[in-house]
């Protein structure tokens, strides 16, 4: 095994959680609660050691500014492109001002946070046609492939993370860059007649088009034109995000319009999200996505289970931020996506939740893709302890799933030798043990998001 070396005060903040977790109020506890405060003790320390502790500082970019982009398995700086997208950006900035959030006495996230967000106000905001850019190079230039348009899924992030960076710092720039993107993705991406946004973007913002001739080859065409799940989702977690340091009357109507779309369009009778819509809110027919695709899988009608959970998650935040939280509509559906999750997409002999199902028009689910994405075992997580939190003592019996599934993440996704997860579980996947640890699309995001959100239900802070 390769012995890893840590600063002293990462060392001296693991003495102190485990001492901590140790402590006369933990072990006066009995039976459930001191189980509960047991597997928050447990994700916390792994917080610190195999996620926070290998990624920061090491990704922070000294010499350019940001977040480094791409690190291989064992954490050496990888070859080649360097490119650093908005969203991987943005998702860092957002991580590190959460962190401090929750744990103050860890002021080098603040700073770590400060970095990042001088990154993206220094080097994507397109002067010209407003919003931000889709990537940069390393050193923060633009080529003629990031000039081409723009993705509403970027924007929502760095939304999102300028709204939580200036909840922690009371930086008036990050927040006033935050509503300026607002206001740009209000004037052209929302659609004015049907509600919604589209995803795929013009470089001044109007929505791109598509009609039944467009080939899939043609960029990102498969969306063009039209409004899809994803991206509308981390809207609605910008704008609930946002809605807590900028209370203003436009942001809630957007933010309720978000969130009705995703209770009452979006999320199946039966417990899944519909994906992709025209924008009327007609809903994309299988066949078509299917030709627009030339078969991607990623672009039909599937069930993804990591969304689903993620889903549940994000509606309740943004119920409680509109006060909307007794809304029994809303919680009923929330519920129902994690169940069905868990009884259609969940190894029950193992734990993990597997990456993309297929119901047939019987109603019976089987399972296309069986690897287990660290992103979605960290949002099933999350999903189950809130659903814990809502529903202890339901026939789900969620504390008993939530503990097998911090198992699974525990054996299969954790590198315990260098440090970080994996990207998929190594029980289905295990030549992904030396994949890269770091890329655009891999960040601290979600497994921070899922451990932190799971430490605070179970511990009720």
């Amino acid at each position: 095994m390769k012995l890893r070396r840590y600063p002293l005060e990462f060392l001296l903040l693991i003495l102190l959680l485990a001492a901590g977790c140790n402590n006369p109020v933990h072990n006066k506890q009995s039976g459930i609660q001191a189980e509960m405060s047991a597997l928050a003790c447990d994700l916390e320390n792994s917080l610190f050691e195999y996620i926070t502790g290998p990624w920061y500082p090491a990704c922070i970019d000294t010499v350019h500014g940001g977040y480094i982009s791409s690190f291989d398995h064992d954490w050496k700086m990888s070859e080649g492109d360097q490119s650093k997208a908005l969203v991987q950006q943005a998702r860092h900035l957002w991580t590190t001002a959460y962190l401090f959030d929750r744990y103050p006495q860890n002021d080098e996230f603040l700073g770590y946070a400060e970095h990042g967000f001088n990154f993206i106000r220094d080097h994507f905001q397109d002067e010209a046609y407003g919003g931000l850019y889709y990537a940069c190079s390393r050193d923060g230039s633009v080529d003629s492939t990031t000039l081409d348009g723009k993705r509403i899924y970027g924007q929502a992030f760095a939304i999102h993370g300028l709204a939580r960076y200036h909840k922690v710092s009371g930086n008036s720039d990050a927040l006033d860059l935050a509503i300026q993107v607002f206001k740009w993705m209000n004037e052209g991406p929302h659609d004015s007649i049907y509600g919604g946004y589209f995803e795929i973007l013009n470089r001044d913002g109007t929505p791109a088009t598509h009609d039944t001739s467009l080939q899939a080859d043609q960029g990102d065409s498969p969306l063009a034109g039209l409004k899809e799940f994803n991206s509308s989702l981390h809207i609605l977690e910008a704008f609930t995000e946002l809605y807590h340091e900028w209370p203003n009357q436009l942001l809630r109507k957007r933010l309720e319009e978000m969130y009705f779309l995703f209770r009452d369009t979006f999320i199946h009778d039966d417990g899944y999200l519909q994906l992709y819509f025209y924008p009327d809110w007609t809903l994309v027919p299988t066949g078509s996505m299917k030709q627009l695709s030339k078969g991607n899988a990623w672009f039909t009608h599937h069930i993804t289970y990591g969304h689903d959970v993620e889903t549940a998650y994000l509606i309740t935040e943004a119920a409680h931020a509109l006060g909307y939280e007794n809304d029994k509509v809303m919680m009923r559906r929330a519920k129902a996506l994690v169940d069905h999750s868990l009884s259609t997409g969940w190894d029950r002999e193992k734990g993990g939740f597997y990456y993309i199902g297929y119901k047939d028009d019987a109603g019976n689910t089987t399972i296309h893709d069986n690897h287990k994405a660290f992103w979605v075992e960290s949002e099933g997580l999350n999903a189950i302890a809130l659903m814990h939190s809502l529903y202890p003592n339901d026939d789900m019996d969620y504390f008993s799933k939530l503990k097998l599934q911090w198992n699974y993440i525990d054996n299969y996704l954790i590198d315990k030798e260098y440090g970080g997860w994996y990207n998929y579980g190594l029980d289905t996947y295990p030549e992904n043990r030396l994949n890269k640890k770091s890329h655009n699309w891999k960040t601290t995001y979600h497994n921070v998001r899922g451990m932190v959100s799971s430490i605070n239900l179970l511990s009720k802070k």
